[in-house]
């Protein structure tokens, strides 16, 4: 297990430089200037604008100033913000939180929605239960986040006044305070992995159901719970463990719109501000953030597939 978890670490590395290079390039050539934003419309000049630059070293050959950022990459050090004048780990670390709150309660709504609607509606397999689950499995796998966190606002928020729909609470207010304002952003976030989580328990269960281990436990005498959940649902746990692991990716993603939507402080608020304003080291800063998050749930599901499945042993 030693060996294969520092050959997967190792694995990634080049991943993470290539993800920084293509972003580092697709932001260095394109239109526009980040230079300008900086300055009010009386002080951008030339004389001013190649000054600023070469403060920044953006006046540099691009290949030497990505050489540059990743040495200091290397040394913890993610450059400062052109348009904030930060660093830039300061400023992800005072978002990060938020981001992880927020797509780790998305997570758990989707596993409380989409483990027992895909479990029963195997059981009950044709039936209007079965019609049903598969009818909302399609609808939050259909309907776009965007658009399903405006109707949450409008109708749990507006009109019904149940819920806040921007912002959230200081660090020191109390955990269900929290909760209050992470549960219609959770929902938006998390209603598309659902669907898909959905859909696919229904189907490994289906499957592990007609398993010759399956009809030998209630020939046993085995409750049909017992079958369900001690027999079918741990073989057919591994594809939705693989399933959600790289679903995390889409809800990483999904933050920087759902956040934009409900306000929310969090790393993809971040983003889009970057973006907004050209700021490569911020740019460059958060999507790698992003990337190694993602690297590192992949890598965890990966450990977990041998606690889940003794079978499964790595040389």
């Amino acid at each position: 297990m030693g060996k294969y978890l520092a050959r997967r670490i190792l694995t990634t590395i080049p991943v993470l430089v290539g993800i920084s290079f293509i972003v580092f390039a697709l932001v260095s050539f394109a239109p526009g200037d980040s230079i300008s934003l900086m300055l009010s419309n009386e002080t951008v000049n030339v004389e001013n604008v190649a000054k600023l630059k070469a403060e920044l070293g953006l006046d540099r050959p691009w290949y030497v100033q990505y050489v540059s950022y990743i040495g200091k990459l290397v040394k913890g050090d993610m450059g400062r913000s052109v348009q904030f004048n930060r660093p830039v780990a300061e400023m992800i670390g005072e978002k990060i939180g938020n981001t992880f709150k927020l797509t780790i309660f998305s997570c758990l709504v989707s596993l409380c929605i989409a483990i027992p609607l895909g479990v029963l509606a195997a059981a009950r397999r044709r039936s209007i239960f079965d019609y049903s689950a598969t009818a909302i499995a399609l609808v939050g796998v259909s309907m776009p986040s965007f658009y399903l966190g405006l109707l949450l606002i409008l109708f749990f928020g507006l009109r019904m006044g149940w819920l806040p729909i921007r912002g959230l609470p200081t660090y020191d207010s109390t955990f269900l305070k929290q909760i209050r304002y992470l549960i219609l952003p959770s929902i938006t976030l998390g209603s598309s992995m659902a669907g898909i989580l959905t859909r696919l328990t229904r189907a490994t269960m289906i499957e592990a159901l007609g398993q010759d281990f399956a009809r030998t436990a209630r020939a046993k005498g085995q409750s049909e719970m017992g079958v369900l959940f001690k027999h079918a649902f741990p073989n057919a746990f591994l594809p939705i463990l693989t399933t959600f692991g790289m679903q995390f990716g889409s809800l990483l993603g999904g933050a920087v719109i759902i956040e934009t939507i409900f306000s929310l402080p969090g790393l993809g608020m971040l983003a889009m501000n970057a973006v907004k304003f050209r700021d490569l080291p911020l740019i460059q800063g958060t999507v790698l953030v992003f990337a190694i998050c993602f690297v590192a749930v992949m890598l965890i599901v990966d450990i977990l597939y041998v606690f889940i499945d003794p079978r499964i042993r790595y040389d």
